[in-house]
């Protein structure tokens, strides 16, 4: 047993200092800090897409509602070969819309990166912005992530997401664990050891993109973004920031099964493996094993009950830190009512992590009608 407690300390210890970087971080970044062109540059703004006819609609209406210029402003769909309406809906809108482009994937090239490659080698302005299909973009989103990439002098900006739901608590479960990755997302970039980002919010000089799009992973399905965020990071003079700005807050929806949200979350845990960015593969190697740990301990305990005990202890120190973390996020988000969901979100979080990580390395995923791994 002391053995067990040993290993229950240091890993509860090492949680507690990393997770106190990620929120030094998230505290110390400046809210609403992107500034402004003096004249608004141009922009080229890209969506890969795949078979999302409920959702183009939304996006390009929120994107023509942007607070910018339309002539300064270029909007690409990429398409990676969807079998459903979209391009009959998308070209409704190119038939109104001059700024409005479609672009398809050609025979033999597949994949969301694949589709950002082709997206930004044809864009025609040098400052890139994208988001996914299924996202709703802030009617600032464009002046504030654009205004952001000239003002810091970066190569890469990651924004802010927010996930919005009905009034459930698997809706409010997502959430909370959303405002999670969020502030993670944001105080590991603010400290420099920036261990994910969002495809939802990103915007990046198209030149620099270009230069590291070779290190994105393009043969692993998923993680355009991650993939590239530490693409730039590998070439040690990119800068990366992050942008704390309510205006460029763009939204995405919760899932609406269970099915449908550990289909995703084993897919975004499945290209950890193939992480080579120290800090990335440290931070995700820990998380999964305080969780597992703890949530084994709770499991053998009817068996070996005062491991009941060091459950508590590993539960009671990770909510020291993981509490106020998450209200100043979801205060950021105007969400901070969901945080009276904590207590049992943060037991429900140790088994869900666990079982999603260790089924993640055996699944092969079904992606809007295609098998990935």
């Amino acid at each position: 047993m002391t053995v067990l407690w040993i290993t229950a300390v240091i890993l509860a210890s090492l949680y507690l200092l990393l997770i106190g970087i990620f929120f030094s971080g998230w505290i110390r970044l400046p809210v609403d800090s992107s500034g402004s062109p003096v004249s608004p540059a141009k922009v080229s703004v890209i969506i890969p897409v795949r078979n999302e006819e409920l959702n183009i609609v939304p996006l390009i209406n929120a994107l023509r509602k942007q607070d910018y210029p339309q002539n300064q402003m270029e909007i690409m769909i990429i398409d990676d070969h969807s079998t459903d309406l979209t391009f009959e809906m998308v070209m409704s809108f190119i038939k109104r819309y001059r700024n409005i482009r479609y672009l398809r994937l050609g025979d033999g090239v597949e994949g969301k990166k694949n589709a950002l490659v082709k997206g930004v080698s044809m864009a025609r302005y040098p400052l890139v912005l994208t988001t996914d299909a299924d996202c709703v973009p802030s009617p600032g989103w464009v002046k504030t992530m654009a205004g952001s990439l000239i003002s810091s002098g970066a190569d890469l900006v990651s924004g802010p997401v927010l996930m919005d739901g009905p009034d459930t608590f698997f809706s409010k479960f997502q959430r909370l664990e959303f405002l999670s990755l969020t502030g993670s997302t944001a105080g590991s970039i603010a400290v420099g050891k920036g261990v994910m980002c969002s495809s939802a919010n990103l915007a990046f000089k198209k030149d620099a993109y270009i230069e590291v799009k070779d290190g994105i992973r393009r043969e692993i399905a998923s993680g355009d973004d991650v993939f590239l965020l530490m693409a730039m990071q590998s070439m040690g003079d990119k800068k990366i920031s992050y942008l704390k700005d309510r205006d460029a807050i763009v939204s995405i929806g919760a899932l609406n099964t269970m099915e449908e949200f550990f289909k995703q979350r084993r897919r975004w845990t499945s290209k950890s493996r193939y992480y080579r960015n120290p800090a990335s593969v440290f931070t995700a190697l820990l998380v999964f094993l305080v969780n597992f740990f703890a949530a084994a301990c709770i499991l053998v305990s009817p068996v070996f009950p005062q491991l009941l005990l060091t459950a508590c202890f590993i539960i009671f120190v990770k909510s020291v830190i993981d509490f106020p973390f998450l209200l100043s996020v979801s205060r950021f988000f105007g969400q901070q009512n969901l945080m009276k969901y904590f207590p049992v979100v943060q037991l429900l979080y140790l088994f869900y992590i666990s079982f999603t990580v260790i089924t993640s390395f055996y699944a092969v995923f079904d992606w809007k009608g295609r098998l990935v791994k």
